[in-house]
């Protein structure tokens, strides 16, 4: 199964919203706005920071409760897509660790 399309299902299977369904990533599809999920008042956001910038861009993900983007649950800053899309895979179990969402 396509990673893009993996990551989608294990949310879903989650419980969690597909606000922005992830794509599959290409060099010219760098956004800010690459994926989003919402599970009650949790949003985990997927960007691409500053957009389309190959050579000094970074893929960020991003988990608020209740619209709080001053202070993320997660904020995690990463360089690698392979490992960006790894932790982005891992969020559900992750944020679930903290308890009812």
């Amino acid at each position: 199964m396509e990673l893009a399309l993996q990551i989608n299902s294990v949310f879903r299977v989650a419980g969690w919203q597909i606000v922005k369904p992830l794509e599959p990533l290409t060099p010219d599809h760098l956004l800010e706005d690459l994926a989003q999920y919402s599970k009650r008042a949790v949003v985990v956001d997927l960007g691409y920071y500053p957009e389309n910038d190959a050579e000094n861009g970074a893929f960020r993900i991003h988990a608020v409760r209740d619209q709080d983007w001053e202070h993320p649950l997660v904020d995690i800053k990463v360089r690698d897509a392979n490992m960006a899309l790894d932790l982005l895979r891992q969020m559900p179990g992750l944020l679930g660790r903290l308890g009812p969402l």
